[in-house]
C-alpha cells in the first residue's frame, strides 16, 4: 500500500478486512504473508495516528490547561486482550 495520507478509520476498515480474510484460513501462503505485512504496517499506522491525537487531547481542570491523562491499560493492544 502506497504511503499516502489516508484517514484513520480508512486503515482500520483495511485493517479489519485482512484480519477477516486471514482467519478464514483459505488464502495461498504467499498471499497471506503480503496481507500479514500490510496489516503490519497499517497496525502501525493506525497506533501512530492514536497516540498522536491521544498527545493532543486537553482537559481545562481547574483554570488551567492541562495534558489528558487517559486510560493507558491497553495502549499496547487495540483488543483489549
Amino acid at each position: 500500500m502506497a504511503q499516502k495520507k489516508i484517514r484513520f478509520e480508512e486503515q482500520l476498515k483495511r485493517l479489519q478486512t485482512i484480519v477477516e480474510e486471514l482467519e478464514r484460513g483459505e488464502l495461498p501462503l504467499e498471499k497471506s504473508v503480503e496481507l500479514y505485512k500490510e496489516g503490519l504496517t497499517l497496525s502501525k499506522a493506525c497506533r501512530g495516528q492514536l497516540e498522536k491525537a491521544r498527545n493532543e487531547i486537553t482537559v481545562f481542570s481547574e483554570g488551567e490547561v492541562q495534558p489528558f491523562e487517559g486510560n493507558e491499560e491497553n495502549v499496547d493492544d487495540p483488543a483489549g486482550a
